[in-house]
């Protein structure tokens, strides 16, 4: 489970990343797949309590 918990949270990480960058660059498309992608993730990680 720790490798799960840490893929995920790593990715969560690329995409906050990801979305920061979109926005920093005015790329409103870019920001909002990046946001969508982060939202996904942080429900995954709600549905299996990794925080």
């Amino acid at each position: 489970m720790n490798e799960f918990r840490d893929n995920l949270l790593a990715r969560i990480e690329q995409a906050e990343e990801a979305v920061r960058l979109a926005v920093e660059q005015q790329d409103a498309y870019a920001a909002e797949v990046h946001g969508a992608d982060l939202a996904n993730l942080r429900r995954l990680a709600a549905e299996h309590g990794v925080k």
